[in-house]
């Protein structure tokens, strides 16, 4: 079990509880293709993702039946049970995992039951922080910040690095709403590959986005756990 995934979840369940009681090497994706996403079409292609000196095939994702779209890379694929219940022992851990294949690197979401208007989300963001910080071997803090994405959908980021039994993690944090409730995604990576994946963090950010019920998609891949 990895120290830093366990005390996450736990932060993220102790949350919902309190509220409930550029990178140049990206270049191969333009910012008006990223526009045209917002009608669902990204549903139907792969993206090439220029990173250092290689290409990274994308593949759009659908979570939630179908509700929110991304991109991540095709290699990634869900996290086994057997293999996600010892990762994440505890009962909060996230309903969706993708994992790279030495299970390195992770993409999770958690949708939860918290009921948050959306001028409520910054100061959530900065309450989850504040835990985190107040918990976790952190070696680097790299602050909050809000932002509205390619799609229009505005999303908290929490970013921070801290000590982990492999080494430093680099760990993402997002907090975004859907239906009025708060949804919780993260990445993670070893602080020592993060100028190969930040890139790939960076476009799953902005490629997030709500979908109207035409362009649901099947292409829902991702573990969901008990």
């Amino acid at each position: 079990m990895n120290y830093l995934d366990e005390h996450i979840l736990s932060l993220k369940a102790k949350m919902v509880d309190q509220k409930t009681a550029n990178n140049d090497n990206v270049k191969s994706i333009p910012a008006q293709t990223q526009k045209s996403e917002l009608d669902g079409s990204m549903f139907e292609e792969t993206k090439l993702l220029h990173v250092e000196n290689d290409y990274l095939t994308l593949e759009p994702i659908t979570i939630l039946h179908g509700e929110i779209g991304f991109y991540i890379p095709k290699s990634f694929t869900p996290m086994p049970m057997e293999q996600a219940i010892i990762k994440y022992p505890s009962e909060h851990r996230p309903k969706v995992i993708y994992t790279s294949f030495e299970e390195t690197i992770n993409i999770t979401f958690n949708p939860t039951d918290t009921a948050l208007e959306a001028e409520e989300l910054p100061d959530f963001v900065e309450q989850m922080a504040d835990i985190l910080r107040s918990v976790q071997p952190i070696r680097n803090w790299l602050g909050t910040e809000m932002v509205t994405n390619c799609s229009g959908l505005s999303v908290g980021q929490i970013r921070f690095v801290a000590a982990g039994i492999d080494g430093n993690l680099y760990n993402e944090m997002l907090l975004f709403i859907h239906n009025g409730r708060v949804v919780i995604g993260s990445f993670s990576c070893l602080e020592a590959d993060l100028e190969v994946w930040l890139p790939v963090a960076e476009y799953w950010v902005q490629s997030l986005s709500v979908l109207p019920p035409s362009a649901y998609s099947t292409n829902e891949k991702g573990m969901t756990t008990p």
